[in-house]
């Protein structure tokens, strides 16, 4: 069971990973200079500092849930 919820975390954590950066290059890829961010069609109103701090802390997230199932995929193999 252990085992399984590693995976699990796994999983999740580099899909946080993904959908951050990935957002993060879309976001930033289409915005023009002065104009407002966009985060799938809808204005943000916040700043791009705030938009990467935002993308920041949910990939860094995702690396501490990925960090956790590896950790739980060498204690179960001990």
């Amino acid at each position: 069971m252990n085992s399984i919820s590693s995976i699990i975390r796994i999983i999740c954590g580099l899909a946080l990973i993904i959908l951050s950066y990935t957002t993060y290059q879309n976001t930033f890829a289409h915005a023009a200079p002065g104009s407002q961010l966009q985060i799938f069609g809808m204005a943000t109103g916040a700043t791009s500092g705030q938009l990467t701090l935002g993308f920041v802390v949910i990939g860094l997230i995702g690396a501490g849930l990925l960090a956790l199932g590896v950790i739980g995929i060498l204690k179960s193999r001990q």
